[in-house]
């Protein structure tokens, strides 16, 4: 399967999966579970939100992970202000 097939294939699990759940913190666990399963070697799939000033672990699999990130701080932060200098 190439990836454009695995990524359609997994948009169509995930619909099924969270599609009529109303559930926001349950959609983003099957979620991070979908990722983690169907993408090889990753070591962590999930999500993290945004509360006030600060990220806070939210669902997610595999390696142990921090719970609160400080705005301006972690992979994310970096990446996007990386991004957004770029254009």
């Amino acid at each position: 399967m190439n990836k454009k097939e695995l990524y359609s294939s997994m948009n169509e699990e995930l619909k099924g999966l969270v599609g009529h759940i109303t559930y926001g913190m349950a959609n983003l666990a099957n979620a991070s579970a979908l990722l983690y399963e169907c993408l090889e070697d990753l070591n962590w799939a999930g999500f993290y939100l945004m509360r006030d000033d600060h990220l806070v672990l939210g669902p997610f699999q595999g390696k142990i992970a921090c719970i609160e990130i400080p705005v301006g701080r972690g992979v994310w932060y970096r990446s996007k202000r990386g991004c957004c200098a770029a254009g």
